[in-house]
């Protein structure tokens, strides 16, 4: 384990107040803030950053010096987690830098000379064990876990030793190979054979999902094949693109299905993402969340929407406009690797032929091991579903790809991009984090109709994204008058 790289300090916060405010009595505080990403297998390292906060309290002004810094490591892991006397060091560093801020800020001012709390590890073991073990904790469930029986579920293959965690060892020997073939670092042929064995399962694992019959599943059957499913897949292919929207995304409602009423929406909580304890009632699966998780879906056109959600005849049905507050990139985990979708879809062909630029650089065998990862999650998020626990695979890895607690800090996902099953891979979904849905979208327009005849066989005529090509429709409306209290006016 080495520091991979050292970034520059951050300054957080800087205020000094007039050293009449000074005057009377002074009492220093030091404060530090560690935290770390957990590892992944892409970059062969986690980051760990050390925040400090100094600040004086005068007893009649209240605090007349705050600074605060931070500053940033990134460091190579290759099989042993980090040690008290490896991150006490970096905590040291961290402190020598902001003396040399200190000393260099407050030359000729009231707080010139004054030292810089010296830190001693025996008064930071407790802490940094903790960080250690919040660490280790995937670690720790699996070996607490009852793993014999997650090993195996109904036909799918029994998970072998190789994705166990070992004893001395915060990673799998899975994990622990890949590391070494991503840092383009030898392997031992027994290690190849091993990371041979693994690529075996996982394409026998493959082929036995796309046979199994989700739909017989009883409540004890769908609980033992989601332990199954996180077992087998402890070890995760992150990758990320930046991604500008351009264009408007679209959602839609049919209003009885959310307001119990076929009348007017006039909310728009009716038209962004569902209220968590709703989802959790309802109990279903989809795409991209699962039945404890919500998600804002989003997707390019309103034929699209059309042909994905098959909305009844004669009813009230809503579209919702959405758009970014302001212009920024998005930070997406692409889901690209699907045949039917690479012949038909610009962006999802650009995605893959990205991905195969690995195979300059990549050991043979993590680029086939990386490919059919993707490959999998790829064909999950590509299959049409006739009941909602074919579901179950795509949603459980997306709701770890969009969790930014389990990935780190190196992938805080914003959404999910994939192609619509429902419009024939041609356009792009987008499954988007609450939070962002919240921070960083905004609804513009509102459109309502009923649809008196429909034809989703067609392709749709996207010359304009909001044109409707695959319906006929009725009493067609549109407003853009709405509240910041999110009320509808029509």
């Amino acid at each position: 384990m080495k520091v991979e790289n050292k970034f520059p300090i951050k300054i957080l916060e800087w205020c000094h107040e007039p050293s009449k405010k000074f005057i009377g009595n002074n009492k220093k505080d030091f404060f530090y803030e560690l935290g770390f990403s957990k590892t992944d297998i892409i970059s062969n390292c986690f980051q760990f950053s050390v925040r400090i906060n100094m600040q004086y309290h005068n007893a009649f002004n209240g605090v007349v010096f705050n600074a605060r810094t931070e500053s940033n490591f990134s460091i190579k892991y290759q099989t042993d987690g980090p040690s008290i006397e490896f991150l006490f060091g970096l905590l040291e560093i961290a402190t020598l830098e902001f003396e040399k801020v200190f000393n260099k800020r407050t030359k000729q001012t009231n707080l010139m000379g004054q030292k810089v709390t010296r830190q001693r590890i025996k008064d930071w073991t407790e802490n940094l064990q903790k960080e250690i073990d919040q660490w280790n904790e995937p670690a720790k469930k699996f070996k607490e876990s009852g793993i014999k029986r997650l090993s195996k579920f109904k036909n799918l293959p029994t998970i072998p030793i190789h994705k166990t965690y070992t004893e001395n060892s915060w990673g799998t020997t899975e994990q622990i190979i890949s590391f070494k073939l991503s840092a383009q670092q030898e392997i031992s042929e027994e290690e190849r054979k091993i990371f041979e064995d693994v690529e075996i399962f996982y394409d026998e694992l493959n082929k036995e999902l796309s046979l199994l019959d989700y739909a017989s599943f009883t409540a004890t059957d769908l609980q033992d094949f989601k332990n199954y499913i996180q077992y087998a897949f402890n070890s995760h292919v992150l990758i990320s693109n930046q991604l500008t929207i351009v264009r408007n995304l679209y959602r839609l409602v049919v209003n009885e299905s959310v307001s119990k009423k076929n009348q007017t929406i006039t909310d728009i909580k009716y038209l962004t993402y569902p209220n968590l304890e709703i989802v959790q009632n309802i109990g279903k699966y989809n795409r991209a969340s699962t039945s404890n998780t919500t998600i804002l879906y989003l997707t390019e056109s309103v034929d699209t929407a059309l042909k994905e959600i098959h909305p009844p005849l004669n009813k009230l049905i809503t579209i919702g406009v959405w758009t970014p507050k302001n212009k920024r990139t998005f930070t997406h985990y692409p889901i690209t690797h699907y045949e039917k979708a690479i012949e038909v879809n610009e962006q999802t062909a650009q995605g893959y032929n990205a991905t195969q630029q690995l195979s300059i650089i990549d050991d043979p065998l993590l680029f086939r091991y990386r490919n059919n990862y993707w490959k999998l999650l790829s064909r999950e998020y590509s299959k049409p579903v006739s009941h909602h626990h074919q579901y179950v695979l795509s949603a459980l890895l997306s709701e770890y790809i969009l969790s930014p607690k389990d990935v780190g800090a190196n992938y805080n996902y914003d959404c999910i991009v994939y192609p619509s099953v429902g419009n024939n891979y041609v356009t792009r979904n987008f499954a988007i984090r609450p939070d962002i849905a919240d921070d960083q979208f905004k609804l513009i327009k509102v459109i309502e109709f009923e649809i008196i005849e429909a034809d989703y066989s067609l392709l749709p005529v996207n010359v304009d994204w909001e044109n409707i090509s695959v319906a006929k429709v009725k009493n067609k409306r549109e407003t853009e008058n709405i509240l910041p209290d999110g009320t509808i006016i029509w």
